[in-house]
């Protein structure tokens, strides 16, 4: 989230309002599909040619790649992937959108 931030400028930019408008469409529990293409369109349009999709595997949103017995950190928001044990920022890792502490479960 940082570096998308980072890419997109500070909170009042006009180049930050999709990413403002999807952080809040998630805390309210919308449906949030245009507003991430709109995310990552601004993210390209910022110079990222990859975008928000393309970063799969470094910072993307998708699935984090686990192996099998596994800790893994939920999302409490049930729309991010949340963290692998050994990727997790802080402990205990909370939500960067919410500060919620993410549930821990071990995959099998």
């Amino acid at each position: 989230m940082d570096e998308i931030h980072g890419t997109l400028g500070a909170g009042g930019s006009e180049a930050s309002a999709p990413l403002q408008r999807l952080l809040a469409a998630v805390r309210a529990g919308q449906d949030v599909t245009d507003l991430l293409d709109a995310v990552h369109a601004a993210v390209q349009a910022a110079g990222d040619a990859l975008g928000v999709y393309g970063q799969a595997g470094h910072r993307g949103l998708d699935a984090v790649g686990v192996e099998s017995l596994e800790i893994v950190y939920r999302c409490p928001l049930r729309v991010c992937s949340g963290w692998d044990e050994s990727d997790a920022p802080q402990f205990p890792p909370r939500c960067s959108i919410s500060g919620q502490e993410l549930p821990r479960e071990y995959l099998d």
